[in-house]
């Protein structure tokens, strides 16, 4: 197996939500052929002292999608 990581282009979210119609399981379908990268956080903070800083990276893909991109990247 290969240690690098893959290489992954995303599209941008008028690019995955270009669908006709605005069913759910449309949206989430093409969100995830795509490929969809979220970034949170989360500080909380009493009498301005940061106490807890929680950040958050989610990668939401198809499955078969990274496999795809990382073959080819091979």
């Amino acid at each position: 197996m290969n240690d690098a990581a893959p290489i992954l282009e995303f599209a941008t979210v008028e690019e995955a939500l270009q669908s006709g119609n605005g069913r759910l399981v449309d949206v989430v379908d093409a969100l995830l052929s795509q490929g969809v990268a979220i970034r949170g956080e989360l500080w909380l903070t009493v009498a301005d002292v940061d106490l807890v800083f929680l950040g958050l990276d989610l990668l939401l893909a198809n499955p078969d999608r990274l496999q795809r991109k990382a073959a080819g990247a091979a």
